[in-house]
């Protein structure tokens, strides 16, 4: 499924760089590469809610585009193409988050190229 993340740009050639989380320490995270997420219980930001983690991820550019919304600083985000696979929607939340197993990133998403 095609799908969108918001990202923040990293230091190393070809990567993103996760808003939070990364995979083995590392925040960086590769594109053109399938990533698969690590997977446990975790609280959501609020320390609520336990769910399943995995890669957050929107199924198109105008939820993406109201996701930014929540985020206070928006200048160092970018919507973020991606192929994902093996996705479900997150329980108890108020946007349609989708969270992914496993995730391939691909180029930032240009606004002109969707319908808003």
């Amino acid at each position: 499924m095609k799908a969108y993340k918001i990202m923040k740009v990293s230091d190393q050639e070809n990567s993103w760089k996760t808003l939070f989380h990364g995979v083995d320490g590392d925040r960086n995270v590769k594109c053109n590469q399938w990533i698969v997420s690590d997977t446990k219980y975790v609280r959501d930001g609020s320390g609520g809610t336990y769910y399943m983690s995995g890669w957050h991820i929107l199924p198109s550019y105008n939820d993406a585009l109201k996701y930014m919304e929540n985020f206070s600083d928006t200048t160092d985000k970018y919507i973020v193409e991606c192929e994902v696979k093996k996705y479900q929607k997150k329980e108890h939340s108020r946007s349609p988050v989708f969270l992914a197993k496993t995730i391939k990133l691909g180029k930032e998403a240009v606004p002109n190229e969707y319908t808003i």
